[in-house]
């Protein structure tokens, strides 16, 4: 399908089951043009100090997630799927000039979501080896990320999987796009950053992490799966809200938690907000709730203000990292 690079990359790959895993067999560098890309795109235009940002793994690793689901033992039709929630931890900050090992897994129970579709984990994993962090040959974690995917209809299914029983809560993105649902309860959001997303934006992410999902690119073919103009990256809003964050003060501390649940999918062109929610709305509130489990909590909304399209939290206690690390 829309595999690009890491051909060059020995892999492995193996089945238990149901359960789908790959991985590369050498650590690798960064792509310091991929990053350079990456920071513009999203927002960084002040850089991060030599460190990588928390999303940016998942740019150089999205490869492997679209190898996992393309491989035969993956029993679904990944075209038009769409993201519900993601979550990263980081055990340490990550320099730009590290080598990483870098692995992706299904989870193999399904879920089915109140409308029908199909739920599915994919954990992405990168560890280090005799770098900060490891000892001697030793592969040492220091970051994670678990991304949930719908699969938007069983009739895209291409043989028979297992599928957890019961319901999983509906799926945030089913069939509403900006400006189609009602108003969410978002309460006192503090708007820290506004982005004008022009209509290439899914073509250009795409080019960075290789996800060239037909629903990203243009409007022939996102309107193939419903859509009547391309949709942005769940991931890559995720990013840029990440960039607007640290643009508005936000200091990271390690290890920390990045946790997003996706709302409703943005057609493209688009202008979003990026806010804090509740009382994280000064430099001061949002240092006290990155000391909470709950964490500081953010939004992207629509340009009206009344709509969410994602939601989440960043955290940097305890508890809630090591509740993400049990996930």
């Amino acid at each position: 399908m829309y595999l690009l690079g890491w051909c060059t990359l020995t892999m492995t790959t193996c089945y238990t089951h149901a359960h789908v895993q790959v991985m590369l067999t050498r650590p690798v560098h960064f792509s310091a043009t991929r990053l350079r890309h990456y920071l513009t795109l999203a927002g960084f235009m002040s850089g991060t100090a030599g460190d990588v940002p928390l999303m940016y793994p998942i740019v150089e690793a999205f490869r492997l997630v679209m190898q996992a689901m393309l491989l035969p033992a993956f029993p679904f039709n990944v075209l038009g799927s769409v993201l519900a929630r993601t979550q990263v931890v980081a055990l340490r900050r990550i320099a730009a000039d590290e080598k990483l090992m870098y692995s992706c897994r299904v989870e193999p129970v399904f879920r089915t979501t109140a409308k029908g579709h199909i739920e599915v984990d994919i954990v992405v994993e990168a560890r280090s080896v005799g770098t900060a962090g490891a000892t001697g040959g030793e592969a040492t974690l220091a970051w994670r990320n678990i991304t949930t995917v719908i699969i938007l209809s069983s009739r895209r299914t291409k043989k028979e999987a297992p599928v957890e029983q019961g319901k999983a809560p509906a799926g945030p993105m089913e069939g509403k796009a900006e400006g189609e649902a009602a108003s969410t309860e978002a309460a006192k959001p503090t708007v820290i950053d506004t982005w004008r997303l022009g209509p290439n934006t899914g073509r250009r992410y795409g080019m960075l992490n290789g996800d060239l999902n037909p629903i990203h690119l243009y409007p022939v073919t996102s309107a193939l799966f419903g859509f009547k103009r391309p949709i942005a990256h769940a991931l890559f809003l995720t990013g840029k809200a990440e960039a607007s964050m640290r643009k508005a003060g936000l200091e990271l501390r390690y290890p920390c938690t990045l946790t997003v649940e996706f709302k409703r999918p943005t057609l493209l062109p688009a202008r979003l907000h990026c806010a804090w929610l509740g009382a994280a709305g000064s430099d001061a509130a949002v240092a006290s709730s990155m000391d909470s489990s709950q964490g500081a909590r953010f939004a992207v909304l629509t340009s009206d203000l009344s709509k969410e399209v994602l939601v989440g939290s960043v955290s940097c206690h305890r508890e809630a990292v090591d509740k993400a690390l049990a996930a």
